[in-house]
């Protein structure tokens, strides 16, 4: 949560920026998702809150060679959290492309487990079935955009963590390295990496490395993807550490699969189904207490009913079946005017008390409706 004397000044800087959008090269654009909702809680008590999420952005207009992004996020709830989730720009040279700031990286294959990422891992920071974007992080980055042919393309990039302010709060000079302001940089906070992307017989095929300074891990990963009856995926990437890390190699398997069946009744709707799943030979491979984020082997179905041009149902799930439970989410999305939309979702876990998901557990069962505005 941000201080006070920050939050006014961001406030008043974002006003600033939204009224002088108008006259400057800049497109800015506000999402908001407000929703109530009613969960279990502890034992047998269920809760009622009220829960919102918006995000501004801020986009360059006019330059077709510079590209620029800021985009302010906020979680509504009894108290306000504020982030920066997009901060960036992006600059097109004769042979290259280049990117610094703060912005999402897609390595690997996946849309939920996808153990290609090894920048964020093959599980979604977040989690949450009911997200638009199921994986939407973003990191700081320096990185570049090599073409190496028709579809063959080279990524370096370099990654490194924000300076830390609250040391240098005060000093009026962080830019210049003001005293103390690089007192808690480090070298070990620092990644750095690189991908290449190619087809091969049709086959969109993608392999790259990453070395963690933090963690004194090499990772390289790999990841594959085609058509065959459906849109098929697979990755997979190897942690291995150094000599003085002290930990083991861990590998990481992800697969899936995509089909669209699109009806020629357009009244009927399109279908679209999606299974995923993710194997850690190094994870348990038996139920314990509790559950564990680390099991061996989970699955993720999801399928998504498009039954009008502005009515939608998807219903979603993470499946653990070592212990036989599972998180499921439905949810249907009515576009009711243009930038307007009703939002509906139940969820519920099943399963006991003692495995990852349990009907029992605080979030075990809800029920959560609002609105979502975009203008």
């Amino acid at each position: 949560m941000v201080k006070k004397f920050t939050l006014v000044f961001l406030l008043a800087g974002v006003c600033f920026a939204v009224t002088t959008a108008a006259s400057a090269a800049v497109s800015p654009t506000v999402k908001l998702t407000l929703l109530n909702t009613l969960a279990r809680a502890d034992g047998e008590e269920y809760g009622f809150y009220g829960y919102g999420t918006g995000r501004l952005t801020l986009k360059s207009a006019g330059e077709k060679n510079v590209r620029a992004q800021l985009s302010l996020d906020t979680v509504i709830g009894d108290e306000v959290l504020l982030d920066v989730s997009r901060a960036y720009v992006k600059t097109r040279f004769p042979r290259f492309r280049i990117t610094v700031g703060r912005d999402a990286v897609s390595w690997g294959e996946g849309t939920y487990f996808n153990a290609g990422d090894v920048i964020f891992g093959p599980v979604p920071v977040s989690g949450d079935l009911t997200a638009e974007v199921l994986r939407d992080d973003a990191v700081w980055l320096t990185s570049a955009y090599i073409p190496l042919g028709t579809y063959a393309f080279f990524e370096p990039v370099l990654l490194a963590p924000g300076l830390d302010l609250s040391v240098s709060a005060g000093t009026g000079n962080v830019g210049t390295g003001a005293a103390g302001s690089f007192s808690s940089a480090s070298m070990r906070d620092t990644s750095a990496g690189g991908r290449v992307v190619t087809k091969i017989a049709g086959i969109k095929s993608e392999a790259g490395y990453l070395f963690s300074e933090a963690e004194g891990t090499h990772n390289p990963f790999l990841a594959l993807q085609g058509h065959l009856l459906a849109d098929l995926y697979l990755a997979a990437s190897v942690s291995i550490p150094g000599p003085e890390s002290g930990s083991y190699m861990e590998a990481a398997f992800s697969f899936g699969l995509f089909h669209l069946q699109s009806m020629k009744n357009r009244p009927a709707g399109d279908l679209s189904f999606r299974l995923e799943g993710l194997v850690r030979p190094s994870g348990e491979w038996e139920a314990v207490p509790g559950g564990s984020d680390a099991y061996g082997i989970l699955l993720y179905p999801e399928a998504v009913w498009d039954a009008a041009r502005t009515l939608s149902f998807l219903g979603r799930s993470v499946i653990s079946p070592l212990d036989r439970s599972a998180l499921f989410t439905a949810g249907v999305n009515w576009n009711v005017y243009e930038g307007l939309k009703v939002l509906g979702y139940i969820f519920m876990q099943a399963g006991e008390e003692e495995d990852l998901y349990g009907f029992r557990k605080p979030g075990g069962a809800g029920i959560s409706a609002g609105l979502q505005y975009i203008y």
